[in-house]
């Protein structure tokens, strides 16, 4: 196969980025400067990892076949863990290993970090991947939890009014 997985520069992230986002539907990912502040401005920083392709794939040095970001979590019941935010690779490489690579390498990341979990979010309907069948646990099936999300408006409110 000969892709390994390295952690990522904040640089080559923000060119995959903007690579995804002009593949796949969804919002726009921000302006670069931002993106750079909030990865590596970040404390503690989040896992960026990416999988690098054979040196003889173009360009020079090998080719970047996607990423994994994964932030710092907590459970009270169970510790610490390690949320794994997005995992993309571009089309042409599915189906080669490579996504199941770089969840290899945050799984890793998190056992070496002593986490108690990796927490995974699946888009409804799938993604650049699928989870290992049977491995994992569905916390919404199994203990009623869901993933919610407060953005914008929603969350100007839930803070209590307009942004600092």
């Amino acid at each position: 196969m000969g892709w390994e997985v390295r952690a990522c520069t904040g640089p080559e992230l923000v060119r995959m980025l903007r690579e995804w986002a002009a593949l796949e539907p969804g919002p726009q990912p921000p302006p670069e400067e931002a993106q750079l502040r909030d990865l590596l401005g970040a404390q503690p920083p989040p896992v960026i990892l990416t999988a690098e392709g054979p040196a003889s794939c173009p360009p020079p040095g090998g080719v970047l076949g996607g990423f994994a970001v994964a932030s710092w979590g907590f459970s009270t019941w169970r510790g610490r863990d390690l949320r794994l935010e997005e995992l993309w690779v571009p089309p042409p490489l599915r189906g080669q290993g490579v996504p199941e690579l770089l969840l290899q390498g945050v799984a890793q990341e998190a056992l070496a970090a002593g986490c108690s979990q990796l927490r995974v979010e699946l888009p409804p309907g799938g993604g650049a991947w699928d989870a290992p069948p049977g491995e994992g646990t569905d916390l919404g099936a199994a203990e009623g939890w869901g993933w919610v999300s407060f953005g914008g408006g929603a969350l100007q409110r839930l803070a209590g009014g307009a942004p600092p």
